[in-house]
């Protein structure tokens, strides 16, 4: 079993733009709309490759029925915290005369003590093999929260996979989870400092497993992605392909690499899947995600290397 916790969910509202124009009117053609959230679309990209994860998330408000209804559209199991204050908004700007993207993402509503309460018990409330605790949590909750959840969850026999930034993303750290997804940006300010190339990359990800990480998967955009142990480093290509927009890639591999592990695969292959996974994802406009015979199109020609020191 495959659970997937977003706290803090939204529905992405996305527009298209040539350029923006300050001070000014930008006329658009109404927007792509979704459900969003790192958690939340870990799930739907392991839903629609056939898998049924639990979604468990918090919802409020119209904008909560929005995100609802959506997921429901796809047909993504979840169980939802009702929470008296609305759902947040991100809103993404697409600027194609650019090649660019504006996001804005509001930090979410805050919860009550008995809501926070109510949100622990509800994400304890599995037996699962593999737990992904993705994106930010509601303001008001502490940094610690996924580190709790974390140790929770190991003394049940769980993996669990962490794609979350900041703070709270260096608590988890000390926890030991399985893995952690940071991008290259999560990455600097995971270990403090600026990162420039591939080797300064792979050291970083090196310091974070030598605190108790098993396995380290830093996103590399167009590069692909490497994937760190305290004995490996596996690198994965993917081909060349037209990039369309980003939003959500990094969710893909997320969904990608947890539902291979899922299946038994071996760490190379699984972050090839991943690779390919959030590859198909940039294929497409708006925050659709990837299209299950593109992923495996992709997959197909994903090179994958075994750094030596």
């Amino acid at each position: 079993m495959i659970v997937s916790v977003c706290p803090n969910p939204c529905l992405d509202v996305y527009y298209y733009t040539t350029v923006l124009r300050e001070d000014d009117t930008n006329r658009v053609e109404n927007p792509f709309i979704s459900p969003g959230g790192k958690g939340l679309n870990a799930a739907r990209v392991i839903n629609r490759l056939g898998s049924s994860p639990n979604l468990v998330i918090t919802l409020g408000g119209c904008i909560g029925e929005c995100v609802s209804q959506g997921l429901r559209n796809e047909n993504v199991e979840f169980s939802a915290l009702d929470i008296e204050k609305e759902t947040r908004v991100n809103t993404i700007l697409e600027q194609k005369g650019k090649k660019s993207h504006i996001l804005i993402a509001s930090k979410g509503p805050s919860l009550s003590q008995n809501e926070i309460n109510a949100l622990e018990d509800l994400i304890c409330n599995y037996s699962p093999q593999f737990l992904i605790l993705g994106g930010s949590v509601p303001p008001g909750l502490p940094e610690t929260f996924y580190k709790e959840i974390i140790e929770y969850y190991k003394s049940k026999g769980c993996d669990v996979i962490v794609d979350a930034d900041g703070e709270l993303l260096k608590s988890t750290v000390t926890a030991s989870p399985l893995a952690i997804k940071p991008n290259r940006y999560e990455l600097e300010r995971l270990v403090g400092r600026p990162l420039f190339d591939f080797n300064d990359i792979v050291k970083a990800c090196r310091e974070v497993v030598s605190s108790g990480v098993s396995v380290v998967v830093s996103s590399l955009g167009r590069y692909g992605a490497v994937a760190v142990t305290a004995d490996r480093v596996i690198r994965a290509v993917p081909p060349e392909v037209e990039v369309l927009n980003t939003v959500g890639a990094g969710d893909s591999v997320v969904g990608g690499f947890v539902y291979s592990l899922d299946k038994g695969w071996p760490l190379e292959e699984s972050l090839a899947f991943a690779v390919a996974c959030g590859t198909a994802t940039v294929m497409r406009e708006g925050p659709k995600l990837c299209e299950i015979e593109t992923v495996y199109d992709v997959y197909e020609r994903v090179v994958i290397s075994h750094i030596k020191e």
